[in-house]
């Protein structure tokens, strides 16, 4: 009676011959499909987990304004999809392992020989395993995030991908600039925390007084407009005279904003300011042209 129950409880073994194949093919097949099934259901209630604790990662950083990207919005939604990328890429291979080992192939040799294959790579792609770990402490040292502006040597961008590879960046004229980690020697972070709004204006000499005042003013319908409360984090301000130089004088204006309304603070300083100007009968200062003897 035991025999036999160990016999019927027992999983199908693979069969060699075709006679094998015959009498126990369909049940070794029916039990091969079961663990394969069980380990893609396992690995897809995986994937759902880390889709979850992503999008927990992205919630807890959301700072309930979807017009606005906080410091603590960007490097949760960074954090989130580094998550999502480190989880793809690890049950891919776990499932693949996993599968394997359902068909019956041996994974011990294959591992080692893989172990002895990734060293043996690692030594011909230095520059790639360089590129792996500078993105992990870049993104471990919150250096920049997505949607940060930043200047990596000559270039300079919206980050709009980061991978533990590759930064890429979309500058100004809509170009694509694609950088490995491993060339990053030093990241300019122009978004981070707070932002630095100088709108210089050059007048005649005669008219700088005047002109003061008026910029002072236009300065002002800025800092009171509704519609920049949340842009400025300190009203703008008339620094004074600049420069003096040719008969004109350069004034300066100037105000702490957040870094990613910089452009629309310094569009309307330099209109509300034009307008204040026109208002008090001041051109801006343009050099005379002095023909040559």
């Amino acid at each position: 009676m035991l025999p036999l129950l160990t016999a019927q409880t027992s999983p199908a073994h693979r069969p060699r011959t075709l006679a094998e194949w015959r009498a126990t093919g369909v049940d070794y097949g029916l039990d091969l499909a079961i663990d394969i099934g069980g380990v893609l259901i396992a690995v897809f209630l995986a994937w759902l987990f880390i889709r979850f604790l992503s999008k927990r990662i992205e919630h807890w950083g959301d700072d309930g304004q979807p017009h606005l990207h906080s410091a603590k919005e960007q490097r949760a939604r960074t954090a989130a999809k580094l998550v999502r990328s480190l989880g793809r890429a690890i049950l891919t291979i776990v499932a693949v392992l996993m599968v394997l080992k359902q068909f019956g192939f041996n994974m011990g040799p294959f591992l080692a020989s893989a172990g002895v294959v990734g060293l043996a790579i690692s030594f011909g792609s230095q520059s790639l395993v360089r590129d792996f770990v500078t993105g992990f402490f870049l993104q471990l040292e919150h250096q920049f995030a997505l949607g940060d502006v930043i200047r990596i040597g000559g270039t300079e961008g919206t980050v709009e991908n980061i991978t533990l590879r590759l930064v890429y960046l979309r500058d100004g004229n809509g170009a694509l600039h694609i950088i490995p980690n491993g060339q990053i020697t030093q990241v300019t972070n122009m978004t981070r925390a707070w932002g630095r709004v100088s709108v210089d204006i050059e007048v005649a000499w005669k008219d700088s007084d005047r002109a003061e005042e008026a910029i002072r003013r236009g300065a002002t319908t800025v800092g009171d407009d509704p519609a920049f409360a949340d842009a400025l984090l300190s009203p703008p301000q008339l620094t004074g005279i600049e420069k003096i130089a040719g008969g004109a004088v350069t004034l300066r204006t100037v105000a702490r904003v957040d870094p990613y309304r910089r452009d629309d603070v310094a569009r309307a300083l330099r209109s509300r300011i034009k307008q204040a100007l026109d208002e008090e009968g001041i051109a801006t200062f343009i050099a005379p042209v002095h023909p040559v003897a």
